[in-house]
């Protein structure tokens, strides 16, 4: 189970834009939005600088984030106005976030995350398959955007990375994302094992396959690669299904050594949505803490903090 830890390039080949890890899963529940905050929470207070993209309609990251609708500002652009175009990415972009308590009005008091940047969520994103649809021109909207760094007009800071939380789908949202990733960056699938989430990683291989085979000789790269395989929710004393087990066990056989280490089942992490504070702060010695430091080991992200 256990892989080989070696320190992760963040410029991959000596590019100019960040390294790219998304989580990418066609299923719904399976923990894309949990492990998306957990690893940017815990790689920033590493040292590394983590941009995180919420891609996904239902704004779940920008949420955790202390970022909820009704706490954005009128005049705060989105990732939705990145893909039209329409600002520019630093626009979009604001320190994540945590709810430290409330203040005499019941107005809620949030600490900022060193290290950490959310580009803003927003539930247009539910248009973007009309958008890319109706203007074709904006479906490299991701690749373009990455070009920025190559041609000067952005410069990616030291020791950054992104982390991208992708719908639980393969539409054109998904797809548009992807094709702006090489073969350095990664898609990471986090599937819960107490579903049948084994058949959606089989179907998640198939159509990064069919996007490169379609956009081979295209402009764009469309090439990111699964290295790593997150088995979410695994058995504990008090959640222990044969079923589970079945499912570490199919998946250990079916991907040999690229199964991540586990993170176990914990009910910790259904609170973060209401806290608005991520397990790393709010619960750093519970499962999910302990068992994502655990991953960002295997991932290859030595702590900066220790070794500066």
């Amino acid at each position: 189970m256990s892989k080989k830890t070696l320190p992760r390039a963040l410029r991959p080949r000596g590019r100019l834009h960040p390294l790219i890890l998304a989580m990418v899963l066609a299923a719904g529940g399976t923990a894309k939005t949990t492990t998306t905050v957990i690893l940017a929470t815990i790689l920033s207070l590493r040292g590394y600088i983590v941009r995180v993209f919420d891609l996904d309609p239902q704004c779940n990251t920008s949420e955790i984030l202390g970022r909820r609708e009704e706490h954005k500002d009128p005049n705060q652009k989105t990732i939705w106005d990145v893909i039209q175009g329409l600002c520019t990415l630093d626009e979009a972009t604001v320190p994540g976030r945590y709810r430290v308590g409330f203040d005499e009005d019941g107005e809620p008091i949030f600490a900022e995350i060193p290290n950490l940047y959310l580009v803003h969520g927003d539930s247009q994103l539910t248009d973007t398959d009309t958008l890319l649809a109706n203007k074709p021109q904006k479906f490299n909207w991701f690749y373009n955007l990455t070009g920025q760094y190559a041609k000067g007009a952005m410069v990616a800071q030291d020791r950054e990375v992104w982390l991208l939380d992708l719908p639980a789908n393969y539409g054109k949202l998904t797809l548009s994302t992807l094709i702006g990733m090489d073969e350095d960056d990664e898609v990471i699938p986090p599937l819960l094992v107490t579903g049948k989430e084994s058949g959606a990683l089989e179907k998640l291989l198939r159509e990064l396959l069919r996007m490169q085979q379609e956009f081979a000789g295209d402009m764009a790269p469309a090439a990111p690669t699964v290295k790593n395989i997150l088995l979410c929710a695994t058995p504990t004393s008090s959640h222990n299904a044969q079923e589970y087990h079945d499912t570490v066990e199919e998946v250990e056989r079916d991907y040999p050594g690229m199964v991540l280490p586990y993170v176990r089942h914990s009910g910790v992490t259904a609170k973060q949505y209401r806290r608005q504070v991520t397990p790393p702060i709010s619960d750093p010695k519970s499962a999910p803490s302990v068992d994502y430091e655990k991953v960002a080991d295997a991932l290859g992200f030595p702590d900066l903090e220790e070794t500066a």
